[in-house]
């Protein structure tokens, strides 16, 4: 089965996906508190799960599927059978998903150790975006999957820190958070226009769009100290697409391995840019080291 036969197969599942927040919306929702502060699970996030995984579990029997709320198990009852693996994101976002803000479903897919595709459903938009390796983006909207646009690749000007509107938002662990209080001060004094709205995927997302394809809602950077891979497959595929790319806390490219692994703690700095992406990475390492020189 080729790629792109891999990817439809995957969007043709994504109407039921919409069926699930719509049915949402009308039933009374469940909300559960997971490990780290203000990490939360609700009962959609779970339905939509369970749907993604019985749907791929029948298209695809021989992989893995790496997703959030079943992360614990994917070592010991979900071994792969195959070169595939998706790694998904029912509601990324969640917290954001039961105050009415932005929030996305994520699918990345990998085969034969590359990552070939990823799947970014901006819910409140109901667009669809796709990156194919090789192939670059296309836009769709949820409710006409047939029809697709293909995405610009952006020109990606803003290139220093000064004036650039970044985005991030605050991790679970402690230490983390520490670090990100610390990156973000020294962002805001170097004069930088901080955002904080996420989701993660969708920061990503719109740092891959930049201001050709998303004027009024763009980034020209996105960073965060410690997320999941879930986060970060489908939205790096599509970034990466469109010319940019995502480094981590070693300066490089980050790989398929943290990107599918389900215990990877990754911090990570996004945009179009090498210039930007190397002069936050420099802010970010400094960061790390007051951090670490204070809680010795």
């Amino acid at each position: 089965m080729t790629n792109t036969n891999i990817t439809s197969k995957i969007l043709s599942i994504l109407p039921g996906i919409n069926k699930i927040f719509i049915n949402g919306k009308k039933e009374a929702m469940s909300i559960e508190e997971k490990d780290g502060v203000g990490n939360i699970v609700t009962s959609v996030d779970k339905q939509i799960e369970e749907y993604i995984k019985s749907n791929l579990s029948k298209l695809f029997p021989q992989a893995q599927i790496i997703s959030e709320e079943s992360a614990d198990s994917c070592n010991t009852e979900n071994e792969p059978k195959s070169s595939l693996k998706f790694v998904v994101d029912p509601i990324d976002g969640t917290t954001n998903y039961t105050n009415g803000w932005p929030h996305t479903v994520a699918i990345g897919i990998i085969n034969d150790n590359e990552l070939i595709s990823g799947i970014v459903y901006d819910v409140l938009s109901n667009k669809v975006y796709t990156g194919m390796k090789g192939l670059g983006v296309t836009e769709q909207n949820i409710n006409n999957l047939s029809e697709q646009n293909k995405v610009a690749i952006p020109a990606y000007t803003q290139e220093t820190i000064k004036k650039a509107p970044i985005s991030y938002d605050t991790p679970y662990g402690s230490d983390a958070f520490e670090v990100t209080k610390e990156m973000s001060s020294e962002l805001y004094h170097s004069g930088a226009s901080l955002k904080t709205v996420g989701p993660i995927s969708l920061d990503v997302l719109k740092t891959a769009l930049g201001k050709e394809n998303r004027p009024n809602d763009y980034n020209a950077a996105t960073w965060h100290t410690e997320v999941r891979a879930w986060d970060l497959a489908a939205a790096t595929c599509i970034l990466r697409e469109l010319g940019g790319d995502i480094i981590g806390k070693d300066g490089k490219p980050l790989t398929v391995e943290t990107l599918s692994s389900p215990t990877a703690r990754i911090g990570f700095i996004a945009s179009g840019s090498e210039k930007l992406r190397m002069e936050l990475y420099e802010k970010y390492k400094s960061a790390e080291k007051r951090v670490d020189m204070r809680t010795r």
